[in-house]
């Protein structure tokens, strides 16, 4: 097989991988593909996949090695570009938001985003951008960023983390009515752990609009689907606590954990 061409199949499967976030398997595959890719576009998409995993793995050596072999090719910017979106990604699940926001406005205002035929990057790089700014509790920034994503593409790829990152703006301008309808947009179309993170914020709505029975109900559905890696078990059991003082305690204030 070592003299095979890489076909699309494999590369679909790759990056099946890296979307389950299965990284190293990926990595191995797009490694084993790496020698056999004829072709400058394929070879690019073969190095794209090293990249990204090797980020997420935090293999700095490999992404650069990969990096450096991009750069070889035509159109530099694409390569670098490329980079920068998946670096700020990571990075902001790896709680460096500062970080990444410096990243994503170095790429916001290159000429390559402006370009047309690169304005799902740009899409992309305002929904992080809304992400990371949510994460250094800048709501209105990041509320602004996250509807500007979604003016560009109402149902993209990006629709589901939109809608649940302008919920806890939402919620943390305390309009808690929009919030739930948010989250539960997300709930009806997700089947994992966002649908899970979605139940949680419903069920933390529900008990600021004095629904602590929804609450508890979501709360126990939230407790079969656990663990989650978006949901902290601690804060589900804090919930529940509240829920069940705000049922004893009709005239109880809003006490949600933050």
């Amino acid at each position: 097989m070592a003299n095979d061409e890489v076909t699309e199949q494999e590369i679909e499967a790759a990056m099946k991988l890296s979307a389950r976030r299965d990284f190293s398997a990926s990595l191995d595959m797009y490694y084993e593909m790496l020698p056999r890719a004829q072709d400058q576009v394929t070879k690019m998409r073969v190095l794209f996949g090293i990249v990204t995993c090797s980020t997420w793995l935090n293999l700095d050596d490999i992404r650069n090695d990969a990096i450096d072999e991009l750069n070889r090719f035509p159109d530099q910017e694409i390569s670098n570009g490329f980079a920068v979106m998946v670096q700020a990604e990571a990075l902001i699940e790896f709680g460096r938001a500062r970080e990444a926001l410096d990243l994503i406005d170095l790429n916001l205002s290159s000429e390559l985003l402006r370009r047309e035929d690169f304005q799902d990057w740009k899409y992309e790089h305002l929904a992080d951008k809304g992400r990371a700014l949510a994460y250094l509790q800048r709501w209105q920034d990041s509320l602004e960023s996250l509807e500007a994503a979604y003016r560009m593409f109402p149902d993209g790829k990006r629709t589901s983390s939109i809608l649940i990152d302008k919920s806890l703006c939402m919620m943390m301008f305390n309009r808690d009515d929009e919030a739930f309808h948010l989250a539960r947009q997300v709930q009806e179309r997700e089947h994992g752990e966002l649908k899970t993170l979605a139940m949680q914020y419903m069920a933390e709505c529900d008990l600021a609009l004095g629904r602590p029975s929804d609450a508890l109900k979501l709360y126990s559905e939230i407790e079969t689907r656990l663990p989650c890696r978006l949901v902290q078990e601690e804060r589900i059991k804090t919930g529940i606590k509240n829920a069940m003082a705000f049922l004893e305690k009709p005239s109880s204030k809003r006490n949600v954990v933050q």
